[in-house]
């Protein structure tokens, strides 16, 4: 009978750092900002599987937003991304103009 390390076959599968420190930086920031609540409905507006919670999904895509940048700063970063998401989230008609 063969002996599976758990430990060592998850560690071949999941790189290291796969949500780096800039993006969890970014990550905070925006959910700091925007107020995001806990649960799961946030993975659908970003394009990231449902089965992640909004913590996890903000993070996934802020790194997938990084990982598509050759050179960046993250406070300017930070700034695009914000827009990004105001334009992806849905808006409410409270508190009309």
């Amino acid at each position: 009978m063969k002996i599976i390390n758990y430990e060592d076959l998850f560690g071949e599968l999941k790189r290291d750092g796969a949500i780096s420190a800039d993006a969890n930086l970014i990550a905070n920031a925006l959910m700091r900002e925007l107020y995001v609540s806990s649960g799961h409905s946030l993975a659908r507006f970003l394009g990231v599987k449902r089965c992640f919670d909004n913590d996890m999904a903000m993070r996934i895509w802020v790194q997938k937003r990084l990982d598509a940048q050759d050179g960046y700063f993250v406070e300017d970063m930070g700034s695009k991304l914000q827009s990004e998401l105001y334009e992806l989230l849905p808006h409410s008609d409270y508190g009309g103009y």
